[in-house]
Parts: C-alpha cells; structure tokens; sequence
C-alpha cells in the first residue's frame, strides 16, 4: 500500500517541515505556552514553513511513499524539533530547580503560587527566578538562537538523514549540565543558609531557653532574601551565559546527531 499524493514529493517535505518547525515552537519556551494563542501559533509555525519550503525543498532527498518509512521520517522530524527545544527548556528547569533548593532551605516550601511556564505550582523565590529567566530570555535573543537554529537544521540534519548515537549522549550531557546550573545558581543562599543553620544549632545546644524554631524561620527568610539580592548579578550573569550560550550549542549538538 502506498499514497500515491506523496510521490510528487512537494505535498510531503512541506508536511514533514511543519513538523519538525511545529514541534519545536510547540516545545519552545515562552513561544510554546498555553497561554499564547492558539491563532498566532498556527500563524509563526506557517509562516516559518513557507520561508523554509523554497530553502529546503532542493536539498531534500526523495522521500519514500511507503506509509510506515513515511510515518518513520515523520516521527523522526518531530523528535529532531522537540529536541531542540529541550535545550532551552533545561535551562529553565535549572533556574526552578535552584529557586525550589532556596525556597525549601529558607522555610518557604508551603508559600506555593502558580507557574505560568510550566502550568503547575511553584515556591515564590521559583517564580521570581523563572519571571527572571524569562524575561533574560528575551533580553539576551534566545528564541533568534532558536529561529536560526531551526533553518540550518534542514543543512546539517536534513530530512531522513540518519542519526548518530553521540547526539542521544549530547542530550544526556546537556540534562547533566541542568543540575549544575541549578546548584551554581543557589550556591551562595545554599552556603549561607548552611552556616546559619550550623549557628542555630550551636546555639540552641548552648542555650536551650531560647525557642530557636521560632526564630529560624524569621532569620532564615530574612538572610536568604537579602544574600538571594545581593547575588542578583551573578545569578543574571549565569543565565545570561546559559541563553547566550545556546547559539554555540545548539549547531554543536545538530552536528553532533548528524554524525559530523
């Protein structure tokens, strides 16, 4: 069984460059939110397929009418577009994984607001630092990276092109890379917060009288807060680095799954 529309060719790589442009900005930061109408979604993923059509359509290979290697090279597209959008989406989870660590660490686990990136519950310190990252995000270009990113796919991974086990690692690399980024980014309340509570300990086994539950939640909160204000350069300057770096990353791990 085959379909005989798919032999003409143009039909399929206009529907396999949709899928790969749609689930990336699908999966994107910000650009990929629910709250993003659904209307401008549909027009951006459009609109970026048919600037990519006359680019693509001469580089691509021919492309099989058996539905099942068909069905295959679709999957494949939409992998390759969710992919690199989990780039960018580690960095965020590494920005909310540091701003939970310092919320659980300053007492402030059960003051829980509602995280529009993720649509779940989050730690105020976490919102804080996502709204940061979101708007670093935009500040440093980080969906240009994408943006180009997305066209020079189609160059250095085209359509049907097989991929490279090296890049399922440059992926697991990156996720590693996530949980440090998070810790760098709350090591200096995580420090402070260690040492106070090493304090408090002392003190309450010096002077039992004093009630040190109560006051650790007050001195906690406070001494976070303020270290949490005082290290708001190098907390930007880490994301900065993060989204920056993503224009250099991004080529890497396409180049990387290519097999190049």
């Amino acid at each position: 069984m085959t379909f005989p529309f798919l032999a003409t060719g143009d039909v399929s790589t206009a529907f396999l460059i949709l899928l790969r442009v749609s689930a990336m900005l699908m999966f994107l930061p910000i650009l990929g939110h629910q709250l993003v109408p659904s209307q401008v979604k549909i027009g951006l993923i459009g609109l970026i397929s048919m600037l990519l059509f006359p680019i693509v359509h001469s580089t691509v290979p021919e492309i099989p009418s058996s539905p099942v290697a068909f069905s295959l090279i679709a999957g494949q597209e939409i992998l390759i577009g969710a992919m690199l959008a989990l780039l960018a989406q580690l960095i965020f989870a590494a920005v909310q994984l540091a701003g939970q660590i310092m919320s659980y660490q300053m007492g402030m686990a059960i003051a829980n607001v509602f995280n529009p990136l993720t649509s779940t519950q989050i730690a105020v310190v976490g919102q804080f630092a996502v709204i940061l990252s979101m708007l670093m995000w935009l500040a440093t270009g980080g969906h240009h990276a994408f943006l180009m990113a997305i066209a020079d796919s189609f160059t250095i991974l085209p359509i049907g092109h097989a991929w490279s086990f090296t890049g399922w690692q440059a992926l697991n690399d990156a996720a590693a890379n996530m949980f440090i980024l998070g810790l760098r980014l709350a090591a200096p309340v995580l420090l402070l917060l260690f040492f106070t509570y090493v304090a408090l300990g002392l003190l309450s086994r010096a002077v039992p009288q004093i009630q040190i539950f109560f006051v650790s939640f007050p001195l906690t909160i406070g001494l976070g807060l303020l270290v949490y204000a005082l290290s708001m350069p190098v907390f930007l300057a880490l994301m900065n680095d993060g989204f920056k770096g993503l224009f250099l990353r991004i080529p890497q791990f396409l180049h990387i799954l290519a097999g190049a």
